[in-house]
């Protein structure tokens, strides 16, 4: 049986005065300089994937968007045509506004090329001359 002994020494190398390695604080701040080289490209990507995908959705928007209006248009010209079909205008204008056909005299005829035509009756009563009493 062997007997060991053991000799506790406590050294204190708080006052001790250690010189700044250069090299080492270089590679240090490269290491640094490279770790956040790192983070910004890896956050320039990831905005750029963000943003990928925000204009998919924005895109997808505008087409639904796109599509409904075309409908809404559709729906326009159908209403549109019915409701410039002449008979249905010469209903309304008979029996709500009670307008009549024009009786021979009331009408008033111009073209670019001809004279304006004015019926007898109407000249002799110009709007002028009846301010005027």
């Amino acid at each position: 049986m062997a007997i060991e002994f053991v000799f506790e020494k406590r050294i204190n190398n708080a006052a001790a005065h250690h010189d700044v390695d250069v090299e080492q604080r270089r590679q240090y701040f490269l290491l640094v300089g490279l770790a956040g080289l790192f983070m910004i490209g890896l956050l320039v990507y990831g905005w750029q994937q963000y943003r990928w995908v925000q204009s998919g959705y924005e895109i997808a928007i505008a087409r639904k968007q796109r599509d409904e209006l075309a409908e809404y248009r559709k729906q326009l010209l159908v209403e549109r045509t019915t409701l410039a079909r002449a008979e249905r205008i010469d209903n309304i204008a008979r029996t709500e506004l009670g307008m009549t056909l024009a009786a021979p005299g009331q009408t008033v005829m111009w073209s670019v090329d001809g004279p304006m035509t004015v019926p007898v009756e109407r000249a002799l009563e110009s709007p002028l001359s009846a301010s005027k009493r």
